[in-house]
């Protein structure tokens, strides 16, 4: 995804204490980047530390160093293997803690480590479990406390949030082909609208007469109207930025095109996650957008280069690709939102529930998988709930009604109404909130999303892992690595991906040797869709899933960046 995700730096909690480095400590480190055989960057509790190793740079990611000199900005270190710090017995809990948090150079206070013991004395798991936590939530300088504790290992080690939340659906729930059914007269007698006349779209549906509906078809005409006004606004403020950029790269004036190259970056990132009359698009004028924004990520490098002309061109294409954009509503999303808008009407507790689950897993449903529906997915869950909704009061606007799994079980709870289980998806979903964290002073970002669909007529869970550069507050989508595990009715699927200026590298594994068939065909498509995005695909390759070692695979799936940086994930 060629989307640059942004983290509110105004959310940050309370910053771990740095780990003190003297001649001659042992400290706990994680490989970061290795450069050679003797050199390599390492995370020491939760600083990032350049180290050059006499004996070799050990090929463990977590290993021990025992602090020798330093020399300019590179320490002179020896490692020690970690297999020298043994696991402490029931017995001696509080020394075993202590030994185990300085061995790992996390620091804490008095009342963090009281909370840390009661947390592994009541919490249920084994006690590697518990330590992942505790490393994960220190790791994202978190303050420690029994409530966060609990939060994050619920996120890690309790059930998937699809399993949690099958219970909470009901038989109510419309069957698939409602929609389908519905939709079908419109199909028959309309077409893909173009330009001005988007606004139309509402006022061709062809729908039961009923009075409720006729302040809900004027609601959508409304909407299709300012989704035009919108798109026009924008297109010609980029249009006119491109421009001045192309002016200034002619001119030679670098320091004028690199403020603009880099504001047209940033608003066509906000348009991609943001912008309502995308929502109304079809596939094809996303990855026209992303293509936009991968051309323009070469002009900032050519100006960085010296390369003025060669930037200055790649700005024009972008302006000629833009400009070629028509606002061409989706007939069946412009549906959809007038079905949503129609549902929304007095309708109870439990068809709300399923109508958020539905539109939630959409994406998956819809015949093409856009970047933009994951994102929406996800702010229907409710993951960006307390981001967004303090980012409005911040800025004065007047808050819309948010629709969200979280917002809605929230106020269940309040109201005293919520379900056994809605309080443990509540815990599921701030878990992960909490471990998603951005923080500020790291080079690299770890996050992990878990996303219920609708699979097989079960609802199923899509574990996804994204770790990133970080920069200004924002992950480098030219620099990661993502890690999808899909269980499906032929067995479990792992697509790892690894980019590198946008070099990337596919690995899929499969647990059955069919399944890497199947999906082997549809190879050379991919390849062509990355491509297009401004991706270029080195190496696409397919492999057995190792599950074999099933404590391995349980470890492996909860590493954190205070654990690993290599990144290998098996779920």
């Amino acid at each position: 995804m060629m989307m640059r995700i942004h983290h509110d730096q105004r959310s940050n909690e309370i910053t771990a204490p740095a780990v003190s480095l003297q001649p001659g400590s042992v400290q706990m480190a994680v490989m970061k980047e290795r450069f050679n055989d003797q050199e390599a960057v390492v995370a020491i509790g939760q600083q990032d530390v350049r180290v050059r190793f006499v004996d070799g740079v050990p090929s463990d990611r977590s290993f021990m160093v025992r602090l020798v000199k330093q020399e300019g900005g590179t320490w002179v270190a020896q490692a020690v293997p970690l297999s020298s710090i043994g696991r402490f017995p029931p017995s001696s809990l509080d020394d075993g803690i202590d030994l185990w948090l300085s061995a790992r150079g996390i620091r804490l206070t008095e009342k963090e480590k009281e909370a840390v013991r009661r947390f592994w004395e009541t919490e249920g798991g084994s006690i590697k479990q518990k330590q992942e936590t505790v490393a994960a939530l220190t790791a994202k300088q978190l303050e420690v406390t029994e409530t966060h504790l609990r939060l994050a290992h619920e996120a890690l080690h309790g059930p998937p949030l699809g399993d949690l939340l099958a219970p909470l659906l009901t038989k109510t729930e419309e069957p698939e082909e409602t929609h389908e059914a519905k939709a079908a007269p419109v199909r028959e007698q309309t077409e893909r609208l173009e330009g001005s006349r988007a606004y139309a779209a509402a006022s061709e549906l062809v729908l039961p007469p009923a009075e409720a509906r006729t302040f809900v078809m004027t609601a959508v005409t409304e909407k299709m109207r300012q989704l035009v006004h919108d798109f026009r606004v924008w297109q010609r403020d980029m249009a006119r930025q491109l421009e001045q950029f192309a002016h200034a790269a002619a001119q030679q004036a670098t320091e004028r095109a690199v403020p603009l190259v880099e504001s047209l970056i940033h608003s066509l990132d906000r348009m991609l996650l943001n912008g309502d009359w995308l929502l109304f698009t079809d596939m094809k004028t996303e990855t026209k957008l992303l293509e936009a924004g991968a051309k323009l990520a070469e002009a900032k490098r050519g100006l960085a280069e010296g390369k003025m002309d060669e930037a200055a061109k790649t700005v024009r294409e972008v302006k000629a690709l833009l400009e070629s954009l028509r606002f061409q509503p989706s007939e069946q999303k412009v549906m959809r939102f007038f079905l949503e808008s129609d549902e929304r009407q007095g309708t109870k507790p439990h068809e709300q529930l399923s109508r958020i689950l539905k539109h939630a897993s959409q994406a998956a449903r819809d015949n093409a998988l856009s970047a933009r529906g994951v994102v929406e997915s996800l702010r229907r869950l409710g993951f960006f709930h307390e981001q967004e909704t303090a980012r409005a009061l911040l800025s004065g606007e007047r808050l819309q009604p948010v629709e969200n799994l979280k917002a809605m079980l929230l106020s269940w709870v309040e109201e005293g109404t919520a379900p056994a289980q809605a309080e443990r998806v509540l815990m599921n979903l701030t878990g992960q909130q909490l471990l998603n964290k951005f923080t500020v002073d790291s080079h690299t970002q770890t996050m992990l999303y878990q996303w219920p669909l609708s699979l097989h007529g079960e609802m199923a869970t899509v574990h996804v892992h994204v770790n990133a550069r970080s920069g200004g507050g924002q992950l480098d989508w030219q620099n990661c690595r993502l890690y999808f595990l899909l269980d499906t009715n032929q067995g479990k699927v792992g697509i790892s991906l690894q980019a590198i200026e946008r070099q990337l590298s596919v690995t899929v594994e499969t647990e059955y040797e069919r399944l890497a068939a199947v999906l082997q065909s549809y190879a050379a498509t991919v390849k062509d869709h990355l491509e297009q995005i401004g991706y270029r695909v080195q190496r696409l390759i397919f492999q057995p899933m190792d599950t074999q070692d099933e404590e391995r695979a349980a470890t492996d799936r909860v590493k954190t960046e205070n654990e690993t940086s290599q990144w290998e994930w098996t779920i």
